[in-house]
């Protein structure tokens, strides 16, 4: 009894090893795929930046001069072109009498040299009155050409001159009256170094004052290395932080995108601005800013590889509204791979417009066409917040390009 249940087993055996012996290795899938899972989806650019107040002015010394009365101080409201400080140059009598004997020197000059211009002229011409009577040579016309000439370049010397002299006169001049610092433009002062008795010039590298229309509306500038430019969208959230205080991150609200390259040496960025609500005035105009322009940030979400949303099978056709097919085979003239394409870039435009993506799901070692809804993106992943599930299998490229790409 015992033998024949031993030959039995043993028989069964043999058969499933020879079922698997012929069934051979299973076969490989047709496509490259990827699982549908639980993860975030996070990506910032590190950039750095500047806060400012909109319609911020740096305000100079209008000319050189010292500071006898200053009437603005930090925090103050001021209006346009009220005075700030007020200038009075150091006494500068010699110079200004030297300037103005100067003045007169030269215009004397400039009147003795037309003075002797005239009288040339008038000596050529009666030279050639008498040429044409015969009382003197052409050599005695052609000198008093050259007389002429030559009163003339003195002429245009001496007004040369004249007008430097004058120049130089009233600069002098205006530097001897007194000036007034005023506001350009409405607003609070932020920064107030000008102190009586301040030796001060237009050129210097400190401005005497500055202003701001208003510090609760804040504009944060920011510098976006050019590496970095293509995740950076109007889309990006801005998170700054400043070394006043460090453990406190602020929000701002992208604005503006500049094209324009700014060029240290080798490095280029591009500045962007962002708008800050300083609504407790705890910001600074000037304050540094270490900002994070974040792209996407979508944590323990259902996430897929971006790739995933490139694929479509070789045959794919698009669904078309009705009509669409015929007017897309006239335009191609019956080249149905054209149909494909053109009908899959419709779909494309449309499912980004609709915040929509399709991809294929496979099931049953086919692919199915499966319409998503996407949230945050990096180069990487993209946030599924409607459309899978975690486990669903995605198909990212078929395996016949896969192998071409090794």
């Amino acid at each position: 009894m015992v033998g024949r249940k031993s030959l039995a087993a043993l028989a069964t055996g043999v058969v499933s090893l020879a079922l698997a012996a012929c069934s051979g290795p299973e076969p490989k899938s047709e496509y490259v795929t990827a699982v549908a899972e639980v993860g975030d989806v996070r990506d910032s650019v590190p950039a750095t930046g500047t806060l400012t107040t909109k319609g911020g002015a740096e305000i100079r010394a209008p000319r050189a001069g010292v500071i006898s009365a200053v009437y603005a101080k930090e925090g103050d409201q001021v209006r346009a072109g009220q005075v700030l400080a007020t200038l009075a140059a150091p006494a500068r009598g010699p110079s200004r009498e030297e300037a103005a004997a100067n003045a007169s020197a030269s215009e004397a000059s400039y009147r003795e040299a037309e003075v002797s211009l005239r009288n040339a002229r008038d000596r050529l011409e009666r030279n050639r009155t008498l040429q044409a009577q015969g009382f003197v040579s052409p050599a005695a016309v052609r000198t008093a050409g050259a007389e002429v000439e030559q009163a003339q370049a003195a002429v245009d010397r001496l007004a040369s001159e004249r007008t430097a002299v004058r120049a130089r006169a009233r600069v002098i001049a205006a530097e001897g009256a007194g000036a007034d610092v005023v506001a350009p433009l409405d607003g609070s002062v932020t920064f107030a170094a000008a102190r009586v008795g301040q030796r001060v010039t237009p050129e210097d590298e400190r401005a005497l004052f500055q202003t701001g229309q208003d510090i609760r509306d804040m504009t944060l500038e920011i510098l976006i290395s050019e590496a970095d430019l293509a995740r950076v969208s109007m889309k990006s959230r801005v998170l700054f932080t400043v070394d006043a205080y460090p453990g406190i991150s602020e929000e701002a609200t992208l604005v503006s995108i500049g094209a324009a390259p700014i060029r240290e040496g080798r490095f280029v960025s591009y500045r962007a601005l962002a708008r800050v609500n300083n609504y407790a005035e705890v910001l600074k105009p000037g304050m540094s800013a270490s900002v994070q322009l974040v792209r996407a940030d979508a944590r323990s979400a259902v996430r897929i590889p971006i790739q995933a949303t490139y694929f479509a099978p070789p045959d794919y056709m698009a669904p078309l509204p009705p009509g669409k097919l015929e007017d897309l085979k006239r335009e191609s003239h019956g080249d149905m791979r054209a149909v494909r394409v053109g009908a899959r870039g419709l779909e494309i435009r449309r499912m980004l417009m609709e915040g929509f993506r399709v991809v294929f799901v496979l099931e049953q070692g086919r692919p199915v066409r499966r319409e998503i809804r996407v949230g945050a993106e990096t180069d990487e992943f993209i946030e599924v917040t409607e459309g899978l599930r975690p486990g669903d299998v995605v198909i990212i490229k078929s395996a016949r390009d896969a192998r071409k790409a090794v």
